[in-house]
């Protein structure tokens, strides 16, 4: 038996031999049948399909998408009908346009899309917890209900979280308190978990540079946009080193640029596209004016135009306190206080934290990394190298079934869905 078979044959409390199996067999399927954000079609039907062979009566294409299409949202519940505050339990299920290189045996089937960032694991505890809830319930049944979210489109702005709230998943029934984890790169068994701010918010940019084209051997007939967006991409990056207080995190990166058609050809402009993240609020609203000074500035000096469009993305999302308390608790209860190790907010961006503005919860990181990997060497999210330890699997289901088992032991759960959604 090598290293990873070992780790995946040692179970966590509460995950029978026969479940652990199915699980890794729900994550090798999705792993294999990718599908982009708004486009989760088949992984819907995956996951309600499951469901439903799992006793549950799922109820698919919840909410609608941004341009009003409907979204491939999947929610079941446990409980309907019981009184008192529900608890919700949320996976995201799309994928990124990337193509796998990482030689899987599981690979992606689909050319340019791959789950890059752990969506498929995290749709395959909250089925294994879907499972393990409804065998616990059969054996002594919950308080409340649970009700289980499968939200498509995280990774797009606006993504599939607000849709799904405007179409009240938190409301019927009303949702007390919610708990997601997203995978991270530390060793598989052990949790990462913090109150207060755990994700950046996540806001874009683009610059469109206007120059005036010509031929590449005459370049002084021209105003060359490639030559300004250089400057440009040099300049942004003094806005976090020189114009933000050190102790202030954040992050501006430009990660695409586009212009030009052939070698001899200055082109009459330029696109850069990038990402803006930042923890703090004030900081957030400076970037924008920041950006459009200095594009307009260096741009101008050229002889060039900058058209300027920021757009908001996702806020920062910020765990309540008691409910962090929980779910680290929760934690324990599955690997053990000395597993459960340090955590400080990232600056990737999760639209889990438009539901923690409506609700209490906690969003958690699970280790998934190999433990043979030495962690300078592990490959993270985004990346077509990217792979997880499927041994994570099980300390996932295991740590919901802890957080529901904890949750509904609470002195006092109060509503919280409907009375926030009526008062927004």
């Amino acid at each position: 038996m090598d290293a990873t078979s070992s780790r995946m044959a040692n179970l966590p409390p509460g995950v029978d031999p026969h479940l652990a199996a199915r699980v890794r067999e729900w994550f090798f399927w999705l792993h294999r049948h990718p599908e982009l954000s708004f486009q989760e079609r088949k992984t819907a039907g995956f996951v309600a399909a499951t469901l439903r062979s799992l006793g549950y009566s799922p109820r698919e294409g919840i909410g609608v998408g941004p341009s009003g299409e409907p979204l491939h949202g999947v929610v079941a519940v446990l409980g309907r009908d019981r009184s008192g505050a529900a608890l919700a339990l949320r996976a995201d299920l799309d994928a990124l346009p990337l193509t796998e290189a990482n030689g899987l045996p599981y690979t992606s089937e689909r050319p340019g899309v791959m789950h890059a960032c752990g969506h498929d694991a995290h749709t395959a505890m909250l089925l294994g917890a879907a499972a393990a809830l409804k065998a616990e319930d059969e054996r002594r049944a919950f308080p409340g209900p649970v009700v289980l979210i499968f939200q498509p489109a995280e990774e797009v702005p606006p993504g599939g979280a607000q849709g799904m709230i405007e179409a009240g998943v938190l409301d019927d029934p009303p949702v007390g308190a919610i708990f997601g984890l997203h995978q991270g790169t530390r060793d598989a068994g052990t949790f990462s978990i913090a109150a207060g701010p755990r994700n950046a918010a996540s806001d874009g940019f683009r610059i469109t540079i206007g120059g005036r084209g010509g031929h590449a051997a005459w370049p002084h007939r021209t105003v060359d946009p490639i030559l300004v967006a250089a400057h440009v991409v040099v300049a942004l990056q003094g806005i976090v080193s020189r114009q933000i207080a050190p102790r202030q995190a954040a992050v501006l990166t430009v990660g695409v640029i586009e212009g030009g058609t052939k070698e001899n050809v200055i082109p009459e402009e330029v696109t850069l596209r990038g990402t803006v993240r930042t923890l703090d609020e004030d900081v957030r609203e400076q970037m924008p004016g920041r950006i459009q000074t200095i594009a307009a500035g260096i741009c101008a000096a050229f002889g060039a135009s900058a058209d300027v469009v920021y757009r908001r993305g996702y806020d920062v999302l910020v765990n309540d306190p008691q409910m962090s308390a929980l779910a680290t608790q929760a934690a324990a209860d599955v690997v053990g206080e000395g597993r459960i190790q340090p955590a400080e907010a990232g600056m990737g961006g999760e639209d889990f934290g438009r539901y923690l503005q409506r609700v209490p919860g906690c969003f958690a990181t699970i280790g998934a990394g190999t433990p043979e990997v030495p962690p300078d060497e592990r490959v993270g999210g985004h990346s077509p190298r990217f792979v997880l330890d499927p041994a994570c699997l099980t300390y996932g289901v295991a740590w919901y079934v802890a957080v529901a088992r904890r949750y509904f032991a609470l002195p006092t759960r109060a509503p919280q869905g409907g009375a926030r959604a009526a008062s927004s």
